[in-house]
């Protein structure tokens, strides 16, 4: 596409004068359809354009690739006026084309077939004797006197001509002849085979027919046989299937009720008899609390009925009076106290005579002790009062449940991690890092098979080394593992506690950005101390050394010093001659860093055999 078919479709006649004038753009150049500047013009309406192309001796008579000229364009797209500046300004030779030959006549208007670009499919397209543009989607039939009418407009009639002398045909004038004669024989040719195949297809479109209502009664009967015979299958297996079923339910009912007696005899015929017992009981107590509070709401009713109104003035002596007479109080809160209106009896006895029309007085009012001022309702401050405990205790109640909770999905998640570990060294899956840290775990806590997890650790520190990033998982359990075995010096200890500490805020920095699901520990270390914890609770058969482990644990990894020396409490008292639980004890009492305590392990040995103190495992201890 070129500027000047560019500056036609947008309609700039000054632009397309300029071009024109100085040269800039050849006029007859065509773009990928073969279109020259006219062709555009003309399908495009542009009669100003047009005028300036005429100026500039546009050619009419050439074809774009649809095989139409500028006027066959114009007149394809209903453009007249166009048309009408063509023909003014040019002759018929200058747009002489055999598809628009009949353009100025129409007397004979034939199918000429064209390929839509938008579509991607073939049309037939003529001009109608108005002017207007007839499209079909499907192939016209032959209309044989258009044909012959055609032809004899161009003169093109069988009849005999006599040639004079003077005017013999040349040898190209000879050929023509002889191709229109070739193609005269191929049109009468292609008519009458036409009539044959056109009766062809009609023969097999009844065989066609004739056949698919046939294959189709043949299908229905075949499909109403298979229908019946599949109808009588499934009611004769209904039948068969429902008496199997009703025997195998009377069989099963008849065995159940007999075991059902059974048991009522040898079992619940006493339990029953308690069970009744005691619903007759809870139901006569219900009863009679119902009935009981159901006078006493009446009670109250027909004393609020009878008596004055307490928020009257005029009635304020009356119901002072009631004061004094119903003295002391039942209950007092602030300035409020709660009266009976017959007083407060001490004894049953006196219960029984303080009566008033036949009836109990234990309707209760309420009264200011300062102002006297009395009222039926009970104040705001006396509800809270009366529930605040309730809601203490519920509160408590929810925090215990949840911290309880908390504490059993950390340990099952513990025990399902060493678990874990356990399955994956059977079936030889060392080869995963993640794998091999929980194999190391177990093998350090459960285990105990300290050289099986030294070798373990060795090559999870060089994985970690090689990938240049601090994990705060590994750092840790080595860091216990070389106390509890006394490998390492405590300077290194420290050092791997300090690196994991800075690994663990930066996993904490990342996680604010992205918050953790709901459940999952807060700490990276959290299901590992779970699993120290558990293994020192549960384990009967090494205590001292699960014990030590977790007291490292607490003592390194969380810093709950406190509870680390409980733990080395109950390790020192099953082993109180192992060195390592000994020296590891000491650090702990005397570091500087620690505890920084004047004792001992031995010391804190003696007390507690001395005392006879074993330390107790507390159930609620904070292993998060």
């Amino acid at each position: 596409m070129t500027e000047l078919h560019t500056a036609i479709r947008l309609d700039e006649r000054g632009v397309v004068r300029n071009l024109l004038a100085q040269q800039l753009c050849d006029i007859h150049a065509i773009d990928e359809k073969g279109d020259q500047a006219a062709h555009v013009a003309a399908r495009n309406g542009r009669i100003e354009c047009m005028k300036v192309l005429i100026e500039y001796g546009a050619k009419m008579g050439r074809k774009n690739f649809n095989n139409l000229t500028p006027l066959g364009e114009a007149q394809m797209n209903g453009n007249r006026e166009i048309s009408t500046l063509i023909r003014d300004n040019y002759t018929k030779d200058d747009v002489h084309s055999y598809i628009w030959d009949e353009e100025f006549s129409r007397e004979c208007a034939c199918w000429y077939d064209s390929y839509d670009q938008e579509s991607q499919s073939l049309q037939w397209v003529r001009i109608g004797p108005a002017g207007d543009v007839e499209i079909s989607e499907t192939p016209p039939p032959i209309d044989i006197q258009r044909v012959i009418a055609a032809r004899e407009k161009h003169g093109e009639r069988n009849v005999v001509r006599r040639l004079h002398p003077g005017s013999l045909p040349s040898q190209e004038q000879m050929e023509y002849e002889k191709k229109k004669d070739q193609e005269r024989q191929a049109l009468a040719a292609m008519m009458k085979s036409r009539a044959e195949i056109v009766e062809t297809r009609c023969a097999e479109r009844l065989q066609a027919q004739f056949r698919r209502i046939k294959a189709a009664k043949l299908a229905k009967l075949r499909r109403i046989e298979m229908d019946a015979s599949t109808k009588i299958q499934r009611r004769f297996r209904f039948y068969r299937s429902r008496r199997r079923n009703r025997a195998a339910v009377k069989i099963q009912s008849t065995v159940r009720m007999y075991a059902a007696l059974c048991h009522y005899k040898t079992v619940l015929r006493e339990r029953l008899w308690w069970y009744r017992a005691s619903r007759i009981l809870a139901l006569s107590t219900q009863r009679l609390w119902r009935g009981f509070k159901g006078r006493s709401v009446w009670r109250r009713l027909f004393e609020m009925k009878r008596l004055p109104s307490p928020t009257d003035i005029r009635n304020h002596d009356f119901w002072e009076k009631l004061q004094s007479e119903a003295h002391p109080p039942a209950k007092e809160l602030g300035i409020y106290a709660e009266y009976t209106l017959s007083g407060t009896p001490k004894t049953w006895s006196e219960r029984n005579l303080v009566k008033r029309n036949g009836m109990y007085r234990d309707v209760v009012f309420y009264a200011n002790t300062i102002t006297k001022r009395a009222t039926w309702t009970q104040p705001k401050g006396w509800k809270f009062k009366d529930h605040r405990e309730y809601y203490i205790l519920r509160l408590e109640n929810f925090w215990r449940a949840r911290v309880a909770r908390r504490k059993i999905r950390l340990l099952a998640k513990a025990r399902t991690l060493l678990e874990n570990a356990h399955s994956k060294e059977l079936a030889n899956t060392k080869q995963d890092i993640t794998s091999l840290c929980n194999f190391a775990l177990y093998a350090h806590v459960v285990r105990h098979d300290y050289d099986t997890a030294r070798e373990a650790y060795a090559k999870i520190l060089v994985f970690m080394s090689d990938r240049g990033v601090d994990n705060a998982f590994v750092l840790y359990s080595y860091a216990i593992f070389g106390a509890v075995t006394n490998e390492e010096d405590w300077s290194d200890i420290n050092d791997y506690i300090r690196r994991g500490k800075v690994a663990e805020e930066l996993m904490q920095k990342r996680r604010c950005r992205t918050p953790p699901a709901p459940g999952e520990p807060k700490s990276v270390y959290a299901i590992a101390r779970g699993a120290f914890y558990l293994e020192a609770v549960g384990n009967e058969n090494e205590p001292a050394e699960s014990w030590h482990n977790y007291a490292l644990c607490q003592m390194l990894v969380y810093g709950d010093l406190q509870g680390a020396r409980e733990s080395f409490h109950r390790a020192i008292i099953v082993a109180p001659h192992d060195r390592r639980i000994i020296s590891n004890f000491n650090a702990l009492l005397q570091r500087n860093e620690y505890l920084g305590l004047s004792t001992n392990a031995h010391e804190e040995y003696l007390a507690l055999i001395e005392r006879k103190i074993t330390p107790p495992i507390n159930p609620y201890h904070n292993i998060f």
